[in-house]
């Protein structure tokens, strides 16, 4: 393990802290441009409760308010609030390539954003006990100068079971050793979807500490990123732990 990810890890509340915890419930807001391929309601108030021991989340009120959307290690579905079964898609990453890649560029269906949005909210909120997990390579790469800041950086590659934004990503840490930027490529978007993800705001939860603000804005090809247009905006107001 990096010493690097180490001193990540005990910023964020400690990895015995991170591993008794089963499961986390995140309350708050999202926008941004992506939203408006979202249906429905677009989640515009997010409730999701993800599991921690594996990939699934469950966003309640999507894609209408007495609906609840689920992803389940890739697969997903659309069920009433008492888990009857609306409508389900296996194997749903496949459906943003081939043919189907030409509708996604304009707008998605509810289970287009139930695979989006269950393993991206999956991914940051289990950050950075993710970053631990069988299969992921850690190393440290060079620092990067950002914000009068310098801030060294997680190079970082997830195994072909994870599903994540894109095989490679890198994670910027400050001298608190807190994760402020995150980059990937968004690749069910597109190949071209470079991003650059800003995490501020970092609060305390059960002894957890989790940022709040999140901003993601297109990458540049020098690695710096553009002010706008602001692709997601997260904004978490309460986050409740499960252990």
């Amino acid at each position: 393990m990096s010493g690097l990810l180490d001193e990540v890890l005990t910023a964020h509340g400690g990895l015995d802290r991170w591993r008794a915890v089963t499961a986390l419930t995140a309350h708050g807001g999202f926008g941004g441009v992506l939203r408006s391929r979202f249906p429905g309601n677009r989640m515009a108030n997010v409730t999701v409760r993800v599991q921690l021991a594996k990939q699934h989340a469950v966003f309640h009120g999507f894609p209408q308010q007495d609906q609840q959307a689920v992803f389940d290690q890739g697969d997903v579905r659309i069920e009433t609030r008492d888990g009857e079964l609306i409508n389900a898609r296996r194997n749903a990453r496949a459906a943003f390539a081939g043919l189907g890649a030409l509708r996604r560029n304009f707008r998605w269906d509810a289970l287009d954003a139930a695979y989006f949005a269950g393993y991206a909210w999956w991914n940051y909120l289990a950050t950075p006990l993710l970053l631990t997990r069988a299969g992921v390579t850690v190393s440290e790469g060079d620092t990067w100068s950002e914000a009068g800041e310098q801030w060294r950086r997680l190079e970082v590659s997830f195994p072909a079971d994870i599903h994540t934004h894109s095989q490679r990503q890198t994670y910027y840490v400050d001298a608190a050793g807190l994760i402020r930027r995150h980059d990937y490529v968004a690749q069910p978007i597109g190949r071209w979807a470079r991003a650059a993800h800003y995490c501020n705001d970092h609060r305390h939860f059960a002894g957890l500490l989790v940022p709040t603000h999140r901003r993601v804005r297109p990458r540049g090809p020098s690695g710096r990123s553009l002010p706008n247009p602001i692709l997601v905006a997260l904004d978490i107001d309460q986050i409740e732990i499960e252990t």
